[in-house]
């Protein structure tokens, strides 16, 4: 993703000189995001059994997570595949590139930027 931001075209953001369009956009921190409400949900209520000391319903839904854990690949695959990721950048330019993004890659110079794995990117 730095390449790709660092292709893109300079916004001066930084500064107006020619070494800025020169310098490579950075990120800073990248968080990913997995589809895994069905287990946080079942944390949830367990802890509240725990909070409670109603520990055969806290057993009771330890037994299903583990359980539905142990049977079922599909969610296991679901539970580790990425849905969205959060980045940061370490300089205004490359949040600004990251703002535009799915404007870049409409141009044809960047349309090869559209997809990251297969996936078509949706930048919100």
């Amino acid at each position: 993703m730095e390449s790709r931001h660092t292709d893109f075209p300079c916004l001066y953001v930084d500064g107006d000189g020619e070494e800025e369009a020169d310098k490579p956009v950075k990120i800073a921190v990248i968080t990913f995001a997995f589809n895994n409400s069905e287990i946080i949900h079942n944390l949830r209520k367990r802890g509240i059994m725990i909070q409670k000391e109603q520990w055969k319903k806290m057993d009771k839904i330890q037994k299903k997570m583990s359980d539905r854990l142990a049977n079922s690949q599909e969610l296991l695959d679901k539970m580790q595949t990425p849905v969205s990721c959060f980045m940061s950048f370490e300089t205004e330019e490359g949040k600004s590139r990251g703002e535009l993004y799915n404007e870049t890659v409409e141009l044809e110079d960047y349309a090869h930027y559209r997809t990251f794995l297969g996936s078509e990117i949706d930048v919100r």
